[in-house]
């Protein structure tokens, strides 16, 4: 078998959706180190974008053999597009990739290095941390989650194909629009071994897209919780659920609200009172910061 018939070690998967500018940048920041290098393949499902999307990818197909572009006949919204990628992702990795994230100089190759090191792992994960540059290990979803600033970002997985595939049920969170959350809790019942890559892995304007059409107490309390909760009987234990309760707060609820008062985001926040009360009534922080959600909202 030549060199271009083999597997790609890692498929870059990459979603989009009427974002040509911020897929343009992406692709460049992957293709100004990778280039045809045929450990990587570079996955895009089109999500009917109606922008100049094919214009930008075919631009990158004239000059690159290592990309795979398709085409969806109409939207079929983010988690239906996001389960095409996976499909069709060959490469014996997957890094499913936001198309408004751009790596830093370097950090492609530093993902290769820890899928080399560690292919007895199913997931792997790269933390967004200004630290030096190092790789923690570790077995099963408590401490998975525990090392871990929430699991949603898409652009931070790495799982094995081979194990994904194994998944039985891929659509079961599928309406929850954070399926991702579920893929990797399921990778690590299959194979309780994970990796983390701590560091500046990711350009500073990366996530510069604008959110619409978010709904904040969905994707970030009731579906998320939902999901979680659903792994106590897995081994998932209450502390961790705490855990994450409060990184919720404190690293996306507070931080989105203040967003939508400085009139810095157009998320959603209805219902949000409501999912604070069903999934914190427990804690010992409850009252406060129930009366310090419901002020803010009334700032907005």
């Amino acid at each position: 078998m030549s060199n271009n018939e083999k597997k790609a070690l890692l498929s870059i998967a990459i979603p989009t959706y009427n974002r040509a500018n911020f897929l343009d940048k992406c692709l460049d920041s992957i293709y100004s180190e990778v280039n045809n290098d045929p450990i990587f393949e570079i996955v895009i499902s089109d999500n009917a974008s109606t922008d100049n999307t094919y214009e930008i990818v075919r631009k990158y197909k004239q000059t690159h053999n290592n990309i795979v572009y398709y085409r969806q006949h109409e939207n079929v919204g983010f988690s239906k597009n996001f389960k095409k990628v996976l499909e069709l992702a060959t490469g014996e990795y997957i890094n499913p990739h936001g198309d408004d994230d751009f790596f830093n100089t370097g950090m492609i190759y530093e993902i290769i290095n820890l899928i080399l090191k560690n292919k007895d792992c199913s997931v792997m994960y790269t933390s967004w941390k200004n630290v030096p540059l190092n790789i923690t290990c570790g077995i099963n979803m408590n401490n998975y989650l525990n090392e871990l600033n929430g699991i949603n970002f898409i652009t931070s997985m790495i799982i094995k194909n081979e194990d994904y595939k194994k998944i039985e049920d891929k659509d079961k969170f599928l309406n929850t629009e954070i399926n991702q959350v579920y893929i990797q809790l399921e990778l690590l019942k299959i194979n309780p071994k994970y990796c983390i890559l701590h560091g500046n892995i990711f350009r500073i304007d990366s996530g510069g897209a604008p959110y619409s059409g978010y709904n904040l107490s969905d994707a970030a309390i009731n579906n998320y919780f939902d999901i979680l909760e659903s792994y106590s009987k897995y081994g998932l234990d209450i502390e961790t659920l705490k855990n994450e309760k409060i990184k919720v707060l404190n690293s996306i609820i507070f931080p989105s609200i203040y967003k939508v008062i400085n009139r810095a985001s157009e998320i959603d926040l209805d219902g949000l009172v409501e999912a604070f009360i069903k999934y914190y009534p427990n804690e010992v922080y409850f009252e406060e910061k129930l009366n310090e959600i419901k002020s803010l909202l009334k700032l907005r």
